[in-house]
């Protein structure tokens, strides 16, 4: 299946999900979220949105520090338009790994050479994830033991894996970067491996491939090390960039008039949703998303609050940017961005 028709489907996959959970929001009454709708202070609701405005825009700054010091004609509103498109197809991709060729692409297309966009990206994503697995850590230290009892119990051991992986993905990432000689090993070991057991073939240009990948990576690296004051801001933005995404709950929460939960169990119990969704191979990890997310929130809500809540968060944080980034796919198209086909644009380079 080509990447264009891939993406359509994952667009048709993502609007059934959201006629689901529309049906299963509305089978608790139309009449109790209607009434529940109304509680909600429309102040406390344009905040919501505005956290998840901020969201966009420190990511979008955050990899304007990468992309400014490696091209300083870059624009801001030009790092915008790529971070929206890649929240779109990080959206629309399973494991969120749609995002990264389309914003390549789209720098190369604004005149940005493919060693920069690439540079670029990658700094942002390795700060980004550092910053989130630290974020995790603290969560889990200072808040995990209040999900350690009752039904939330099996919760605590998916959070515990979620963390686990982001861990990894971080480790893997400083592997590459400190042990090159040692990582290139054992890649070469596993690739012959898997050629031995017919897993893979063309065993020598996996290797090629592998050492190609290895050697932009470390290159990179040496980029991203040798700039400390870039990565203390991309840090620091990083880090007001996850509050506003985790505070998004706590201020519905208390648009609706509650204020019996502190906001750091609030924002911790938002955290340890996003871990658990981090490993179901499923675009936004539909169901997994949802379902967390309520069971997290029941006992904070309610029963009579917790639909409506889940769909407001979910509609904000995965909805609203699908379709931003409709608009802005289509808009681009207009003007010749054939996004669908990126990918395949640049395995050509």
């Amino acid at each position: 299946m080509s990447k264009k028709k891939s993406n359509k489907l994952n667009l048709i996959i993502c609007g059934v999900a959201f006629v689901i959970m529309l049906v299963v929001l509305f089978s608790e009454g139309a009449d109790n979220i209607v009434n529940a709708l109304m509680q909600l202070n429309p102040l406390f609701l344009l905040l919501a949105i505005v956290c998840m405005v901020v969201y966009w825009l420190g990511e979008a700054l955050g990899l304007h520090f990468a992309a400014k010091s490696l091209e300083p004609e870059t624009k801001f509103r030009s790092t915008l338009l790529v971070t929206m498109i890649g929240q779109y197809f990080n959206c629309i991709t399973p494991f969120a790994s749609g995002g990264q060729p389309m914003q390549v692409y789209t720098f190369m297309k604004r005149g940005m050479p493919l060693g920069s966009a690439m540079t670029a990206l990658l700094s942002r994503f390795i700060v980004y994830q550092f910053t989130l697995t630290l974020f995790s850590a603290v969560f889990l230290i200072f808040r995990l033991s209040l999900f350690t009892e009752g039904a939330l119990q099996p919760l605590t051991v998916l959070v515990t894996v979620g963390f686990i992986i982001n861990t990894f993905v971080i480790v893997l990432l400083f592997m590459l970067a400190f042990f090159r000689a040692a990582t290139s090993k054992l890649a070469h070991a596993l690739i012959r491996l898997l050629g031995k057991l017919h897993i893979i073939k063309d065993v020598d240009d996996k290797l090629e491939y592998i050492d190609r990948e290895l050697d932009t990576y470390y290159e990179n690296f040496m980029f991203i090390k040798s700039k400390p004051v870039m990565i203390l801001k991309m840090f620091l933005v990083t880090v007001v960039q996850l509050l506003m995404y985790f505070s998004i709950t706590y201020v519905i929460y208390i648009g609706f008039g509650m204020n019996e939960t502190d906001f750091l169990t609030i924002i911790a119990s938002q955290a340890f949703v996003l871990m658990i969704s981090a490993f179901v191979p499923l675009p936004g990890a539909m169901g997994a998303a949802e379902g967390s997310y309520a069971a997290f929130f029941k006992g904070i809500f309610g029963s009579y609050y917790t639909g409506v809540s889940t769909f407001i968060w979910r509609f904000l944080t995965f909805y609203l940017p699908i379709l931003i980034g409709i608009v802005i796919n289509l808009r681009m198209t207009k003007k010749g961005y054939d996004l669908s086909s990126a990918e395949d644009n640049l395995k050509e380079m």
